[in-house]
């Protein structure tokens, strides 16, 4: 109380004493609060306890993700002494792919790429096939040298940034690309794909696996194993992706590689999807900074560590960026070999980026993790609602972003359902609509096939080649593309002399009632009049054609009214000028043609067969293993080849170059196109 206290009292160390208490509690009850606010996940704020809280909720938030894809070989050498089919040294010359001033490039670059594969694993004979995403894509694996893993590393500058990169083993499994697990004197992996657009294309090629970080190792001994143990990996920055633990033997060489688990629900490291006798796991658990720690099983799922293991993990550097083609370009590397016959010699590969590579990310922040560990918890790990199948895919990556969604209870009638009248008083009801569209699309197509002898050729040209050649959809291409021959200036028209069912008779005439020769007796235009040609006419001046094959009198503004017809050649007898003895015309028609109509268009005819000339032509490129096209001559009306050496691949269609036979590939007028990759067409 006031009057207990004197001023001795007021200046004393015992009221400042009182003091320091109030501080002391203040400070505590301060600490306490901020300490509980970091057990809820919506209001923590330290990263090892917003980790800590989202693992509670099954979550384990993603680490950063590096740059990773495929780098296509540019240019290849070797210190071997090889020589082409033409006697050619290749010792130390570097052969560039797709080189238009070698004709033999592509010879000359997988023979040196042979000398570096083991003899029963050479071009033609992958370790593995697959298709990714419609691409054909095989595997091979050098004959190399090397102790170590086979990673090369090299840097590149980025935005601005000097970055280390390394070029990796490669695997295709399931259709899907991706590095091989980093093992000590393991040879080095690479790609070889064909989209099917030549060897021009950024798809097609031979192609490395490049991945941006340092590998690195650690080593680490279990002693005496316990229950859900864990290893700590202090290193920073390590990918989410790339982490591989080993067994050691007894020499501290890698003996078995442990299976890797996500350490979320459903799939950890006491409930997943692998096979019971698959019990030497590990779920890698993300910490702050992207440092890791490796949990094992419990010793009843899966077996607990015990003696000496290497872990593998990549680190990369947390950031997200672009890697356009321009900034990944002469990269080399030098592979070390051993020849068939046992000498040791070196493979130079120089390779470059094709495509932009935009798959880098940052790790998962604070807020991304309080969004999507709850929201992924009440998933279940499941998609079955609207909701789920808005929440479920970002827990994959920290790529995918949700731009919009819209939860629908019906989306529609489906237009295939039959309105009917539910009370049964109205009949079916009548739709009609003005929204329809045509439209034309332009397609390639892809066929494949192999051969052993010359005579399996003959069977290919007539069970493959020619049935291509009477699709209709080349047909409809042949009239889309090709130019029409416009006759009018000749003034010819039809004089009609007998008429049957969608049929008639007759021959050509000129003003002064002169009758033309066709066919092979004429050198105009009409030369294009045979058996299946096209043509159109036009209905007299002031006249229109009707549907019973007259002409009428007028504009044509009514329902059956024509201003044109196309019509097909049926036959023509001699040189369709003189009539029959039976009184009908020399030429006849597939429809009914009045008199006077006038002939304006001709649409040279499209052969659907090969002469045995050009079919023997294909058999020797084909038996050659030669890339070669089919263009179609509509001076012939036959079909012709185009030889690797004017052959213009990448262009498009073009019948400004057709026929050149300069040996500078530019005639891009073909219509089939058959590459080979050494192993089939």
């Amino acid at each position: 109380y006031p009057e207990d206290f004197n001023d001795y009292i007021d200046s004393s160390e015992y009221l400042a004493l009182i003091d320091l208490i109030a501080f002391l509690g203040q400070n505590i009850s301060y600490r306490i609060d901020l300490n509980s606010r970091e057990n809820f996940l919506e209001l923590a704020e330290r990263r090892e306890s917003v980790l800590r809280l989202a693992r509670l909720l099954s979550y384990n938030p993603k680490r950063n993700q590096t740059a990773n894809g495929l780098i296509k070989f540019e240019a290849v050498s070797s210190s071997e002494e090889i020589v082409d089919s033409n006697g050619t040294n290749l010792a130390n010359q570097t052969v560039v792919w797709n080189d238009p001033a070698n004709p033999d490039w592509r010879e000359q670059f997988e023979k040196i790429l042979n000398a570096a594969l083991p003899v029963n694993s050479t071009i033609g004979r992958p370790v593995k096939k697959d298709t990714v995403e419609g691409v054909l894509t095989h595997q091979y694996r050098y004959r190399a040298s090397n102790t170590d893993v086979p990673v090369y590393s090299y840097n590149k500058n980025i935005d601005g940034r000097n970055l280390p990169f390394q070029i990796t083993s490669v695997d295709v499994i399931d259709g899907v690309i991706s590095e091989e697990p980093p093992l000590p004197g393991n040879s080095l992996a690479f790609l070889y794909r064909d989209d099917g657009r030549g060897p021009g294309s950024a798809n097609s090629g031979y192609f490395g696996h490049f991945r941006q970080g340092t590998l690195d190792q650690g080593t680490f001994t279990v002693n005496t194993p316990s229950t859900n143990q864990t290893i700590s990996v202090d290193a920073t920055n390590v990918n989410h992706s790339d982490v591989w633990l080993y067994k050691l033997n007894s020499i501290g060489a890698e003996s078995e590689l442990w299976t890797k688990v996500e350490a979320v629900e459903g799939n950890n490291i006491v409930y997943n999807s692998l096979r019971k006798s698959v019990r030497n796991i590990y779920a890698v658990l993300t910490q702050s900074q992207d440092k890791i720690n490796l949990m094992f099983s419990d010793g009843v799922f899966g077996n607990l560590p015990n003696g000496d293991f290497r872990v593998y993990y990549r680190t990369s550097i947390n950031q997200a960026y672009s890697i356009i083609p321009a900034d990944m370009t002469s990269v080399g590397i030098a592979i070390p070999y051993t020849s068939a016959v046992g000498n040791q010699e070196t493979l130079n590969v120089t390779l470059s980026l094709k495509y932009t590579v935009d798959n880098a990310t940052t790790t998962e922040t604070n807020v991304s993790i309080r969004e999507n560990a709850p929201a992924t918890y009440y998933t279940q790990n499941r998609m079955v609602t609207g909701e789920d199948y808005q929440v479920a895919p970002l827990r994959i990556s920290q790529e995918i972003v949700k731009v919009k969604s819209v939860n629908r209870a019906s989306s529609g009638i489906s237009r295939y359902f039959d309105l009917l009248d539910s009370t049964g008083k109205y009949s079916s009801t009548n739709l009609f609509g003005n929204d329809g569209v045509v439209y034309k699309e332009t397609l390639t197509k892809y066929k494949n096939f192999v051969y052993t002898t010359k005579v399996d050729l003959e069977g290919i040209v007539e069970e493959v080649i020619q049935p291509i050649l009477a699709e209709k959809q080349l047909l409809n291409y042949y009239l889309t593309n090709f130019p029409k021959t416009i006759v009018s200036d000749l003034g010819a028209s039809w004089v009609q002399t007998t008429k049957g069912t969608n049929q008639t008779t007759g021959h050509f005439e000129d003003v002064d009632g002169t009758r033309f020769q066709v066919a092979g007796f004429t050198g105009s235009a009409l030369r294009f009049l045979e058996e299946g040609t096209l043509i159109k006419f036009l209905a007299p001046d002031g006249y229109h054609f009707m549907t019973d094959g007259t002409l009428m009198l007028g504009d044509p503004d009514h329902i059956g009214a024509l201003d044109y017809k196309w019509v097909k050649v049926v036959s023509i007898v001699g040189d369709g000028a003189v009539d029959n003895t039976d009184g009908s015309g020399p030429i006849i028609l597939n429809d009914i043609i009045p008199s006077t109509a006038v002939l304006q268009q001709i649409v040279p005819k499209f052969s659907k067969t090969l002469v045995e000339t050009v079919k023997t032509q294909i058999i020797d490129q084909l038996f050659a293993n030669k890339t070669f096209g089919l263009r179609y001559d509509t001076n012939l009306r036959q079909w012709r080849i185009v030889v690797e050496n004017n052959l213009s691949i990448l262009g498009d269609f073009s019948l400004g170059k057709t026929g050149d036979a300069t040996n500078q590939q530019l005639d891009a007028s073909w219509l089939l196109l058959l590459e080979t990759d050494g192993e089939k067409y």
